[in-house]
């Protein structure tokens, strides 16, 4: 090792010093000043164009000024002016403006063709309608554009007034652009391999540094190997004895020899055999233990698995009456921990009146050839009372003995909710069709009756005309009942579209801002509010209905503000109406959407289940929440299409 260790370490310095040396060279202050050099005068060719760009745009602006060409009158001088001056000047184009950003004259060089020299970039315009000066550097397929904003300032009267913008643009021609732009290029090129100049000397020693340990590492590797020629077959017997002690009863010990050593490896060789041969014996009864545990271990997680995953509310419980399981559908029903319930008895888990008829269902398993026991459930959950239909069914021990019992729990509230809603309007179809026929007749008849009996005097014909002005009018109401009922019926088939609901909401809020001019009516609306994949007929509808829910709530006096939100996390925007009224109460706010459910002493239970019925067939859901300090707050969500809405600026 140490004949070899000093000469290489010898040819690892010198080939070192030689690597910085030759690196160092590359990049001499002689190379790298020529290529600034060169991309300074290139820069400074750039502004000189930008500068004389300015001057002839401010000789321009002064000269338009002054003879007054910005006016409707003279738009044929300026743009014979401007034809003038742009071949006088050499310049590529000239674009006027007025006042309001609209374009007034636009001349060209006829060397650049149909090249877009007139698109001028908006924000800079506004800068230079805001008085600035502005130039750029604008790409095209025949080279470089330098454009040179600058506004006119009209000196007529007492201040000086922006009387338009002037846009100058000088051609840079492609071959003079290439170059530089090559070097430009060449610049930052040599630039980012100066940067790697210390890692590239870096890899050049650590590349030689690797061939030394190569050579040191050969040379050790064989010495040992000529060792190795002398104890190796007594160092692999005592590494097999420590295989073996270490569980490895594979393990051979591939020494050849022929004398005593040999009989000695064989012997052990042939140790290990059987011992290896005992060993796969028992792992063999090992794994077919492993494969049913497996077996079983896979089952029980896929049976959890499915009752997290499924709506279905499912509780065991043992003989003794214990709570064994619970999956996260029920645990979300009854408002239970899933940790802290699993091995607490029956009567701890479902405790109060409301839960009595749990404990009911579950001892009624313990009888004997009890089969399934069905029973439905009302609770009260956060003020909301939900509908269950609890199923309880005995288990039972391969001798027939009770075993425990399990509990399914299906949410019925809102299959009963559409059940209700569907009967609804199964009866409003039928009292329309029943009562609609008759009262044209009637209210015909009346009206006859007030014609030809109005010629009579005295009492009779006040009594006439009292008597037919109320058929009139509760006929009147009768075909108003039948319209309500007839629309909550039929409601008219979706033709979504992709809507920008604020103006639809501004609408709705304009219709009472006239007729109610004592309530403070506002809308509140989401800069990044997108487009709603909704109808805007039937929306339009829904917010009117809320809207004119509000105003009635609030009286004479009060606030109502109507609030557009977007909930991009949840994929949804939101339509907020809220009123600072009386409020409702916790027992109507579950009834407000049932049909035939009116908290107004005239109204008749159908505007509201209609709003459900719209937000419902969009995707969407509705809710109502009490509003702070006071009133109700009615929140729409519904989904979002892709399209974002354009927001006016």
């Amino acid at each position: 090792m140490v004949l070899a260790l000093a000469p290489a370490l010898l040819i690892f310095l010198i080939a070192s010093n030689f690597i910085n040396r030759s690196i160092e060279g590359w990049f001499k202050p002689q190379v790298e000043r020529p290529l600034d050099q060169a991309l300074a005068v290139a820069q400074t060719y750039y502004n000189n164009l930008e500068r004389t760009a300015l001057r002839h745009a401010q000789y321009l602006g002064r000269v338009i000024d002054r003879d007054g060409l910005l006016g409707d009158d003279r738009r044929e001088a300026l743009a014979a002016y401007l034809v003038e001056q742009q071949e006088r000047l050499g310049i590529s184009a000239i674009t006027v403006f007025d006042a309001e950003g609209q374009e007034l004259a636009h001349v060209t060089d006829p060397v650049l063709g149909d090249f877009p020299t007139r698109d001028v970039n908006e924000s800079q315009l506004k800068r230079g309608l805001a008085g600035q000066d502005v130039t750029t550097v604008r790409e095209l397929p025949s080279g470089d554009l330098i454009e040179a904003v600058l506004p006119v300032w009209s000196a007529r009267g007492e201040e000086r007034q922006i009387a338009g913008v002037i846009v100058v643009a000088a051609h840079v021609t492609e071959r003079l652009e290439s170059r530089v732009r090559g070097i430009s290029q060449a610049f930052q090129e040599y630039k980012q391999l100066k940067l790697l100049k210390t890692p590239i000397k870096g890899i050049y020693i650590l590349l030689f540094l690797l061939m030394t340990l190569i050579i040191i590492f050969s040379f050790t590797w064989f010495g040992l190997y000529l060792a190795r020629g002398i104890t190796g077959p007594i160092e692999q017997l005592a590494e097999g004895t420590r295989e073996v002690a270490a569980g490895n009863l594979a393990y051979k010990v591939q020494a050849r020899a022929d004398d005593e050593i040999g009989a000695l490896v064989q012997s052990f060789n042939r140790m290990t055999d059987d011992l290896a041969e005992s060993k796969r014996r028992l792992e063999e009864a090992f794994l077919e233990l492993s494969d049913k545990h497996t077996e079983l271990e896979d089952r029980r997680r896929y049976i959890e698995t499915v009752l997290e995953a499924i709506t279905t509310g499912v509780v065991s419980f043992d003989p003794l009456g214990r709570l064994t399981t619970i999956n996260r559908a029920a645990a979300r029903m009854f408002g239970l921990s899933e940790a802290t319930a699993v091995g607490r008895l029956l009567e701890e888990v479902f405790r109060g009146a409301d839960m009595k008829g749990v404990v009911t269902l579950v001892h009624r398993t313990r009888r004997p050839k009890a089969g399934a026991i069905e029973q439905e459930l009302h609770l009260r959950r956060r003020g909301a009372t939900l509908s269950l239909l609890a199923s309880a069914t005995a288990l039972r021990g391969p001798e027939g003995e009770y075993a425990g019992a399990v509990v399914v729990f299906d949410d019925l509230t809102e299959l009963l909710k559409a059940q209700r809603v569907a009967a609804w309007r199964e009866v409003a179809q039928r009292i329309a069709h029943e009562i609609k026929n008759p009262l044209t007749p009637i209210q015909l008849s009346a009206q006859r009756l007030r014609r030809r009996l109005s010629r009579t005097a005295g009492d009779d014909q006040r009594l006439v005309t009292e008597c037919t002005e109320t058929i009139i009018q509760e006929v009147d109401g009768l075909k108003r009942l039948v319209d309500e009922f007839s629309r909550f019926a039929r409601m008219p088939v979706l033709a979504p579209k992709p809507t920008d609901v604020r103006p639809l909401v501004d609408s709705v809020v304009g219709l009472y801002r006239e007729s109610h001019p004592g309530i403070a009516l506002a809308t509140r609306h989401a800069d990044d509010l997108p487009l709603l994949e909704v109808d805007p007929d039937h929306i339009k509808r829904a917010v009117l209905n809320l809207v004119d829910n509000a105003v009635e709530a609030v009286g004479d006096a009060g606030e109502v503000v109507v609030e557009t939100a977007h909930v991009p996390e949840a994929g949804h925007a939101r339509i907020i109406v809220s009123d600072t009224g009386a409020g409702i109460s916790a027992e109507d706010k579950e009834k407000l959407f049932l049909p035939h459910f009116s908290t107004k002493a005239a109204g008749m239970g159908l505007g509201l289940p209609i709003v459900w019925e719209i937000v419902t067939e969009h995707g969407g859901t509705i809710r109502v929440e009490d509003h702070e300090p006071r009133g109700s707050r009615f929140i729409i969500e519904v989904p979002v299409s892709r399209a974002p809405a354009p927001v006016e600026v």
